[in-house]
């Protein structure tokens, strides 16, 4: 956030109008994010890490988490509950459009999936899109096309334009 008010202070960014956006660790970031403050108008968030937990024992990764955290979640649960945005999907106010490859080995579908049902269950505005054949990021020139589009007509529709 620091750099965010930074940005601000340069006269770079509109504190009345700022969006948050990433894909991957990016898109993990994104969800923490939108978790922990309410000064985004939208966030789009790609093929995000949400639940610590679940990724360690289904990502194509499997030894990434233990070593970052010096230990399974079995050992150290505080410590991945902690950290899993979707352990703090209470505080979200924000809409998030949720963008994910059906075929992500890195970051499995239930990770966005998991995030876009809790947010649809709190009345929170939220839409997901969903890649046939997509691994970590889409690659078929259509689909990065659709993401692309689907990206500003998102941030469009719920950041005013001056």
């Amino acid at each position: 956030m620091a750099g965010v008010d930074h940005v601000i202070e340069l006269g770079i960014a509109d504190p009345q109008r700022l969006g948050v956006m990433g894909w991957s660790y990016r898109g993990f970031m994104t969800s923490w994010v939108v978790t922990h403050t309410d000064r985004f108008m939208a966030a789009s968030i790609g093929a995000p890490v949400t639940d610590l937990v679940a990724f360690n024992g289904t990502a194509d990764i499997a030894d990434f988490l233990p070593h970052y955290f010096g230990g399974d979640f079995w050992e150290r649960e505080a410590v991945y509950r902690e950290h899993s945005p979707l352990m703090h999907v209470a505080n979200v106010n924000t809409p998030a459009l949720i963008q994910h490859g059906r075929a992500d080995a890195r970051v499995p579908l239930g990770q966005g999936t998991a995030f876009y049902r809790a947010l649809k269950r709190r009345g929170i505005e939220t839409r997901m899109v969903t890649y046939p054949r997509s691994p970590h990021g889409p690659r078929e020139p259509r689909q990065v096309l659709h993401v692309m589009n689907d990206n500003l007509a998102w941030f469009k529709s719920h950041i005013p334009v001056n």
